[in-house]
């Protein structure tokens, strides 16, 4: 959780690794800080360089020459980006049905998720350039120097050297409080919007007209997750469905079961399930309320008064015959 102190601090409220809170200040980079997370950039592109790392302006190359970029693929790029313009501009301007547009917009999320598979290896690659090893080493630095302890008023991980304590941060850049820091600390310093993904086009329409939650995950007039077809679906993206209209209007998880795409109820693995009294649906009565079965709860009672033992009686001498 991010809390804006000033345009150059901010108070991040987060958790290491065993759960507990940890707060930090992380501050906008000094002129001086500047400078010193040059000297790491410096260091790592020579370090890159002699361990044989491509530099951006050759990497192109070895994508052409290793397979991984080629003309078919930059061709694929090119309409991707065209394929996003005109959804953009479509959802922008308005002027159409509402259940078209929705629709557009889906279709635009899984466009922008291809886009970003397609160059997920070429962005790989160029991080790993000398160039991408520099630029990161330099980020870790600002990190070490910028993220502060709010009790001293010192950086976390310093120890008075100009670029701070490298081996400190590396053993714990991985605890969530770092991630959360850092990431603010970037947003900071290359004015990253923190609502991006919100702000995409397309989300923006579904967030308007209530067809995605505040997480942007698709939801019905009823404020259930859906998927893009309207089924019901939970957190693990499993098809379910409610035993009953009340179950499905409280969203109980007491009256949820698992359904295969044609709304036929299947077991945890995805097996049908064979029809019997023991699971079939309630039947409803004329508000739609659950109707026990009499029968069955006769049985049920008569099943527990078979189990319970019956006190045995004293028999006295009267009761005894004597021959």
């Amino acid at each position: 959780m991010e809390k804006k102190l000033s345009d150059t601090e901010r108070e991040v409220t987060s958790k290491d690794n065993d759960g507990n809170e940890v707060k930090v200040l992380v501050k906008k980079p000094t002129p001086q800080e500047y400078r010193d997370s040059q000297i790491a950039y410096n260091q790592a592109f020579r370090k890159a360089l002699d361990s044989g790392a491509f530099i951006r302006q050759k990497l192109n190359d070895y994508m052409i020459e290793e397979g991984i970029w080629d003309d078919d693929k930059e061709e694929e790029y090119k309409q991707f980006v065209d394929e996003i313009q005109e959804r953009e501009e479509i959802i922008k301007g308005g002027g159409i049905r509402l259940s078209r547009c929705k629709e557009l917009a889906i279709e635009l999320r899984n466009v922008r998720a291809k886009f970003r598979n397609l160059l997920e290896e070429r962005n790989t690659l160029d991080a790993n350039s000398a160039e991408g090893q520099a630029d990161n080493a330099r980020f870790a630095a600002l990190v070490r120097l910028c993220v502060v302890n709010p009790d001293t008023g010192n950086p976390y991980f310093s120890t008075g050297t100009p670029m701070g304590d490298e081996k400190a941060y590396d053993a714990q850049s991985d605890q969530p409080w770092v991630v959360e820091a850092a990431s603010e600390l970037a947003s900071m310093i290359y004015d990253l919007d923190p609502n991006y993904d919100k702000n995409l086009a397309e989300n923006d329409f579904l967030r308007e007209f209530n067809f995605v939650d505040e997480e942007l995950e698709l939801i019905n007039d009823d404020g259930h997750p859906v998927d893009r077809e309207g089924h019901l679906i939970n957190k693990d993206n499993r098809y379910i469905a409610y035993r009953t209209d009340e179950g499905y209007k409280n969203q109980d998880p007491e009256q949820v079961y698992f359904v295969n795409v044609d709304g036929e109820e299947v077991d945890e693995e995805g097996n049908k399930m064979s029809l019997s009294k023991d699971n079939r649906k309630p039947f409803l009565d004329d508000n739609d309320q659950p109707i026990k079965s009499p029968v069955s709860a006769k049985s049920k009672e008569e099943e527990s008064e078979a189990k319970t033992p019956k006190k045995k009686g004293r028999t006295s001498k009267a009761d005894v015959k004597t021959s």
